[in-house]
């Protein structure tokens, strides 16, 4: 355990962005209390909170989620209400960023978080971000069909998210996915009709894995430590994993803790202080 927690341990790049993402959890939590909206952390946040009592030791993100009501309210208000150093970022507030379809960051605007999938060509904020995600309510059906629909609808969405090669199958695939994207949601649709929706979680085309939880092990809300604080969480945690990951409470192998950014730099003021150019 002590080798994991050398990962993060203090002074690092990572956990300095740790600390600033709880910084941001602290001011989104400040908000959503302010103007009683209800929040609780999610995914691999919710996890660590279970697992760790804070941050999964290489986790470089965060992950908190939202009903779909209190998620247009914070997209409201979330722009005018964040102390100075912070914005809210979405698509149509930060042209270029890819964030749509109920999503969206906050962000740290001085510092810098560089994702495989960022694009350096688009100027938009790359600060260190705390995703919120939009929950929606959903029927009860097998797992194996809700993992057949998520996985065709969300491989369609995420292809315009970000800028592609110019390369014949992409083209061909730019023709093909809007029709893809629309077929399999009709047919999702259809196999919700008539159904209870007893069960909560993000947007179809953001379960990228899981399965929804049932609502009454979600609210009433719990509370839960994170890094020595209290935060909302469903009520009961346990479930709520284990519809997305399974076994959580064991350790991943050594090969698969590690951190997704490709560069962290805490405070844009020191960026390339340290940076040695290669020989």
């Amino acid at each position: 355990m002590d080798e994991i927690n050398m990962i993060n341990s203090p002074g690092t790049p990572l956990r300095k962005a740790q600390e600033i993402m709880l910084e941001m959890l602290i001011e989104f939590d400040r908000i959503c209390r302010k103007h009683r909206l209800t929040y609780w952390l999610e995914w691999g946040t919710l996890l660590g909170a279970v697992r760790h009592k804070g941050f999964v030791p290489w986790d470089d993100d965060m992950d908190l989620a939202m009903p779909a009501e209190d998620f247009e309210k914070f997209m409201a208000i979330g722009q005018t209400e964040l102390s100075d150093g912070y914005m809210l970022q979405t698509e149509e507030l930060d042209r270029g960023s890819g964030v749509c379809g109920g999503l969206f960051r906050l962000r740290h605007k001085n510092s810098l978080l560089i994702g495989a999938l960022d694009d350096f060509e688009k100027g938009y904020c790359k600060g260190i971000a705390v995703d919120i995600f939009k929950e929606v309510p959903y029927p009860t059906v097998s797992r194996r069909t809700f993992k057949f629909f998520s996985r065709r609808i969300n491989k369609s969405h995420s292809f315009f998210r970000f800028s592609q090669k110019l390369t014949f199958k992409n083209v061909i695939s730019a023709l093909v996915y809007p029709i893809y994207n629309r077929f399999y949601l009709l047919l999702w649709r259809i196999v919700c009709i008539g159904r209870k929706r007893n069960r909560m979680m993000p947007e179809i085309n953001k379960a990228t894995y899981g399965y929804p939880t049932l609502l009454s092990d979600i609210f009433p809300l719990s509370e839960i430590e994170f890094e020595g604080h209290m935060f909302p969480a469903p009520k009961n945690p346990d479930a709520r994993l284990k519809d997305l990951y399974g076994d959580y409470m064991t350790m991943p192998p050594p090969e698969k803790r590690r951190i997704h950014a490709k560069f962290i730099c805490p405070d844009t003021a020191d960026c390339y202080n340290n940076f040695t150019p290669d020989k």
